[in-house]
């Protein structure tokens, strides 16, 4: 060994060396787990920013409708957008997947020791070699098409994702309009009550002290005033709760007035009362999210098969000594070229390739029953809230007929009541007797439309039944 050899030798030990102390190291210092927490410190490290300023809609004092309640959520909510730009994330994929069409070219220099054959002592030095090849994918058996088909699929399942998202806000901002609406009427009911609970003891106060009734009835219609302010603080207090969570999806100051909800005529349309068929399941956000992961299962199974199969391609390259001998033509700054005719196969991969087939199959067919799923769920979900609404339905014909007659009883009470005949308990019992069966009518009322609105998100029609279709929602055309 020469002397050069020795020293170039010796110089690649103690390379090698030096980097395995390095590694080592580095590995030790993987180990050593930091042992505090500091929330600054690390909102400084990853350079947090200060919040995002979300879009708001213009101020209004007209009166909140639930279609515009529910247009200006979609139009600003995060997670929507979130969805929209991991759907730009996977559409790129699919121009990666598609690059597998082209040429690949690549450009390098390299540099070595160059020994060739010959005794001329001129052909062994050092070479620096500038390469250029390009390579051209001529058949494959469907690999590259499998992995279009497989990131197509991906974006398809994206897009079943907005959509979905955009639902599931919608349906968030109706269930909020409907509840709010729900406390504003229960609020202008508990505000009746109070207002007649102290008419009753007004009268209570006259009586006792003209020497009619005894001492005791103003004190007890007073008890319940103190009963109906404090059921009418903590009814206050539901709606505002609600109006909170309506100002944080709509991003701005909620109206002071919620608008009444569609009439029935409008209800009318969602056809509860059909039958849930197959076809209303077709269009469905989580139905077309699993058909999508379905044909990525079928596309993994086509690229799976692909690989027992060997790639043809064209490959050209050229390269040429910068310095010293080129290998390939024995000359001092010569040029090298070479084009051939490639086939490669990977004759085996310790069962590898029959496994990867085996694993395609096996989730082609528990994608397959994840469409299933999907729709079985959407009808079972459909026909729990079709029954909900139309027992809701049938329970508002006796409820308003209930209220009517205790309106009655509480009439004729206070007349009662004012010539002697009758006790201030009972005309105070009617009183809470009327403040429930309003009461109970209003929510049940209100659980219809929750009711209806759960029913045309399980159906897929709350973007039509909301007015969402053939509009635009933060950058992207929503068509039928």
């Amino acid at each position: 060994m020469s002397r050069r050899t020795h020293r170039r030798v010796l110089a690649a030990a103690c390379l090698w060396a030096a980097c395995a102390l390095v590694q080592a190291q580095q590995a030790r210092d993987a180990l050593a787990l930091p042992r505090t927490l500091a929330p600054s410190q690390l909102s400084r490290d990853l350079g947090t920013r200060s919040a995002v300023l979300l879009p708001e809609a213009p101020t209004s004092a007209a009166p909140l409708a639930l279609n515009d309640a529910v247009r200006q959520a979609v139009a600003r909510h995060p997670s929507i957008s979130d969805a929209i730009a991991a759907l730009a994330q996977q559409a790129g994929g699919v121009d990666v997947a598609r690059a597998g069409y082209y040429p690949q070219i690549r450009v390098g220099t390299s540099s070595g020791s160059n020994n060739s054959s010959t005794s001329n002592s001129a052909n062994q030095s050092a070479a620096t070699l500038a390469t250029a090849s390009v390579s051209q994918m001529l058949y494959d058996f469907g690999k590259v098409s499998g992995a279009v088909d497989q990131s197509e699929a991906q974006v398809r399942r994206q897009q079943a994702a907005v959509l979905r998202q955009i639902d599931t806000v919608a349906q968030q901002t109706a269930d909020a309009v409907v509840m709010a609406h729900r406390y504003q009427a229960l609020v202008a009911i508990a505000q009746d009550q109070v207002k007649a609970v102290e008419k009753v003891l007004d009268t209570a106060r006259l009586r006792a002290n003209a020497g009619i009734s005894t001492k005791a009835d103003p004190i007890q219609a007073e008890s319940r005033v103190d009963s109906a302010r404090a059921n009418l603080l903590q009814v206050v207090a539901q709606q505002a709760q609600w109006r909170e969570r309506l100002r944080t999806l709509l991003g701005r100051f909620v109206p002071a007035e919620v608008a009444p909800l569609p009439d029935e005529r409008v209800a009318d349309s969602l056809r509860i009362d059909m039958p849930i068929d197959r076809d209303l399941t077709d269009l469905l956000p989580t139905v077309l999210s699993a058909e999508a992961e379905r044909r990525a299962a079928v596309a993994q199974l086509d690229v799976a098969r692909a690989q027992r199969y060997p790639t043809i391609s064209l490959d050209a390259s050229v390269n040429k000594a910068m310095g010293g001998v080129n290998p390939g033509t024995l000359q001092r700054n010569g040029s090298y070229h070479a084009i051939a005719l490639n086939l490669s196969s990977v004759l085996y991969q310790g069962g590898a390739l029959d496994a990867q087939v085996r694993a395609a199959v096996a989730a082609e067919e528990a994608a397959r029953m994840r469409v299933e799923a999907a729709r079985l769920d959407a009808g079972d979900q459909a026909r729990g809230f079709r029954e909900q609404a139309i027992g809701a339905k049938a329970r508002l014909g006796v409820l308003a007929d209930r209220w009517r007659t205790i309106v009655e009883v509480r009439d004729l009470y206070r007349e009662q009541y004012t010539l002697g005949t009758r006790s201030i308990l009972d005309l105070l019992n009617a009183e809470q007797e009327i403040y429930q069966a309003a009461a109970e009518e209003e929510a049940v009322r209100h659980d219809l439309w929750q009711s209806r609105i759960g029913f045309i998100g399980a159906t897929g029609q709350a973007r039509s039944f909301f007015g969402l279709n053939d509009t635009t929602v933060q950058g992207m055309d929503l068509l039928p």
